[in-house]
């Protein structure tokens, strides 16, 4: 029912963190992550062109996300709507896109990757600022019917949760993660968006723990390290003298003008 979702405001951990762009550079990471759970791949083969939009697929995951850490109850209310939409037919054998299991998984790529984002290149983030941004998005994780019980109360907790999924025999554990996740990493795409084959392939495997990256197939590269390296001595220096339409997302400037 609309008007039901309160939305985030300015002194929210969710605008803190979401409104920084570099937050994006997790994206890559985050995607491989979700597909190497064996009921995200399973419903993305089925009911997407993988192979040909993962990029396109992170695009929308990217603007839902936009769309709930800033917008309005309506518009909260509207991407609720669209979401259980698109999610109803995702079911089959073995899967479906309600699964609360394989929610949470999605949400906690999510979160984790926004939060190496912003401690690696931004600032650091108080273990009460970590509990707040955990317990904000299980407000979020609503929006997507996943129970809010379903989230760790704490950091501490989420974070044996994430490293016991990260570590466990789950991911990546039937052949479509592979394919899938390889996909996302090597799209059959133009050749300007191939060409970035290997950077999203270096962004991704310095969050892949050695065995995941190997049931996966993800070859490590050369350019990991040359890519991090270069990313750490630059970017916090870019951010902090960036003007504010390339530091902070669009949505966020909106939202910030309107409230």
């Amino acid at each position: 029912m609309a008007g039901d979702f309160i939305p985030f405001g300015p002194n929210s951990m969710m605008w803190r963190i979401n409104c920084e762009r570099v937050v994006l550079l997790a994206g890559p990471a985050a995607a491989v992550l979700q597909v190497a759970h064996p009921q995200v791949a399973m419903g993305v083969a089925a009911h997407s062109k993988f192979r040909t939009d993962s990029i396109g697929r992170l695009h929308r995951t990217l603007e839902v996300v936009y769309s709930v850490a800033f917008g309005t109850s309506e518009e909260v209310e509207r991407v609720r709507d669209g979401v259980a939409r698109a999610h109803r037919p995702v079911r089959g054998e073995g899967y479906s896109a309600f699964d609360q299991d394989a929610q949470l998984w999605v949400l906690a790529t999510l979160i984790v990757g926004s939060v190496n984002m912003y401690q690696r290149f931004v600032g650091k983030l108080t273990v009460p600022e970590l509990d707040r941004f955990l317990e904000e998005n299980s407000r979020f994780g609503e929006v997507f019917e996943l129970d809010p019980g379903m989230l760790p109360k704490s950091w501490g907790s989420f974070e044996r949760y994430y490293e016991e999924m990260l570590n466990g025999p789950l991911l990546g554990s039937h052949p479509i993660c592979t394919e899938v996740a390889n996909a996302v990493i090597k799209p059959e795409a133009p050749w300007f968006i191939r060409a970035c084959s290997p950077v999203f392939r270096a962004m991704t495997i310095e969050y892949l723990p050695p065995p995941l990256r190997e049931r996966l197939r993800i070859d490590s590269g050369d350019l990991t390290g040359i890519l991090w390296s270069a990313l750490d001595r630059f970017l916090p220096l870019l951010i902090r003298f960036a003007p504010e339409n390339l530091r902070y997302a669009p949505q966020y400037l909106h939202a910030r003008k309107m409230r």
